[in-house]
């Protein structure tokens, strides 16, 4: 979809493109959140071989496979389902997709989650694309059409 046309239907809906600062805290929580997963999966040969690290590094290293798949199967289904990751709901942002303003369909939500996991392992660099437009896609976003907008807090 046409970004002008995005940022039109974002200012009659009232609705806000989520702050960088967010969406950054959002993905040390939900990274944290995977690392802890992950070294859980591993917890019992760590503590069983802790006075051999290069046992212990070897088992973190040969990891790195789970880790991704952990790492897309955690954004697609929580994207999907819940429109955020846990990151997400704590700093209160959210994924959508751009042409009905609702939770990413399955697939939207899976190819936005793989491509996002692809964007770690090429070192981030794919992410840099959010600095070169107003509406701070993600290559993943775009690719997806799906934006990260502002939750609405409502005063009671």
């Amino acid at each position: 979809m046409n970004p002008d046309k995005i940022e039109e239907i974002l200012a009659r809906e009232e609705i806000q493109v989520a702050a960088l600062w967010k969406r950054v805290v959002a993905h040390i929580i939900d990274d944290l959140l995977v690392s802890m997963v992950i070294i859980g999966m591993y917890w019992e040969s760590i503590t069983q071989n802790v006075g051999n690290p290069e046992v212990v590094l070897n088992t973190i290293s040969n990891s790195w496979l789970i880790l991704y798949v952990v790492h897309i199967v955690y954004h697609w289904l929580f994207v999907r389902y819940y429109g955020a990751t846990i990151g997400k709901i704590v700093v209160k942002i959210k994924v959508i997709e751009t042409g009905l303003l609702d939770n990413p369909n399955t697939k939207q939500a899976f190819i936005r989650s793989l491509l996002r996991t692809l964007s770690e392992f090429l070192i981030y660099l794919p992410f840099l694309y959010i600095l070169t437009n107003s509406l701070r896609l993600s290559l993943h976003d775009r690719i997806a059409n799906t934006i990260v907008i502002e939750l609405k807090s409502y005063n009671v």
